[in-house]
């Protein structure tokens, strides 16, 4: 059988703790090469992971005949460039969250991999995580009736390892950055957003050239009637432990999720109360491996390009209430970021 090639676009911290992992795992794709703008580190994580080859320039992995798949681990700001180049190359393309900064942006992605017949995938990883599929499973089978209200927190200390993400130009700040997983995540589960209302600001101002807001709370509304609190806070002491927790009242029980307890997953309803012990799957190589069946059964991606834009309007209607201090309505009529 032939193995489907692969090279992985940015070698920085998601790449080496989740995706390159994921690949070398996955028996139907062969790491062909990896992109690091430093050669020596380039060099090392190639080695590492026993890519074929590696290289400084993208475009390098792009003209390889044998790479069929790209994987695109660089920071968001290079989204757009990269990506458009791949879809000339006809090569698809596996892009991490968010697809873009700006909407423009992401209707240029979306458009060159349909015009070069590429599949496009955006990996938000919350469609994939164990815990999180449970619970889409669960309300799908109508275990709490309708969910009515949502509440979902994701707090770290800052990203220190690298200065990108404090600049809300590169970054878009952690409602984009991070609080878009949950947004997405929500969107699958509830349906659209009608209206968001905001509040944030900059908490860790010792960050140097801090303009990204690192502390965002946002209400949202959708279409169905539903409710949701969304609170991203990348404003946490250092050695505060990277938290989740997501609750769902229903008009039949209510379920919760929560990253710090033995039991992860428990459903409340009236006289009944059930717990499910933490899942071990590693969401990142269930997304992976699902872009590559896709690739190798000529069938589209279960995350299109389309689903990624809409939880990046959502998200960049939060930051502009944020920052007006007024609801926002979707659609967005104009760019949120410069």
């Amino acid at each position: 059988m032939k193995r489907v090639g692969v090279a992985v676009i940015g070698a920085g911290f998601i790449a080496r703790e989740a995706h390159l992992p994921a690949w070398v795992r996955l028996k139907e794709a062969r790491l062909v090469a990896v992109v690091r703008r430093s050669e020596k580190e380039a060099k090392a994580i190639a080695e590492s992971f026993g890519a074929e080859r590696y290289f400084t320039d993208y475009v390098k992995a792009l003209e390889l005949k044998d790479v069929d798949i790209v994987d695109i681990c660089t920071p968001t700001y290079t989204h757009k460039e990269i990506a458009v180049e791949a879809a000339k190359y006809g090569k698809h393309i596996l892009l991490e969250k968010p697809i873009a900064l700006r909407l423009c942006d992401a209707d240029e992605i979306i458009g060159a991999a349909r015009r070069h017949g590429v599949k496009l995938m955006v990996a938000h990883c919350l469609r994939f995580w164990p815990e999180y599929v449970k619970v889409k499973e669960l309300v799908d089978n109508g275990e709490i009736g309708e969910v009515r209200v949502a509440r979902a927190y994701r707090l770290s200390s800052f990203p220190r390892w690298s200065g990108w993400f404090g600049r809300e130009e590169l970054s878009g700040g952690v409602i984009v950055d991070m609080g878009i997983h949950d947004i997405d995540y929500l969107r699958w589960l509830m349906g659209e957003v009608k209206e968001v209302y905001a509040r944030g600001g900059h908490v860790r101002k010792w960050v140097p050239g801090l303009t990204a807001l690192d502390y965002v709370h946002v209400l949202m509304k959708f279409n169905g009637g539903g409710i949701a609190y969304i609170e991203s806070s990348w404003a946490m002491p250092d050695r505060f432990p990277f938290t989740t927790y997501l609750e769902l009242a229903g008009t039949e029980g209510l379920l919760v999720v929560n990253n710090r307890n033995t039991a992860s997953l428990t459903i409340y309803r009236d006289g009944d109360v059930r717990s499910y012990t933490p899942f071990s799957e590693d969401a990142y190589y269930l997304e992976i491996r699902e872009f590559l069946r896709a690739v190798l059964e000529d069938r589209a991606p279960p995350i299109p390009g389309e689903e990624a834009r809409r939880s990046l309007e959502v998200a960049l209607a939060s930051l502009r209430s944020a920052k007006e201090g007024a609801p926002v309505r979707l659609p967005l009529k104009e760019e949120v970021i410069r």
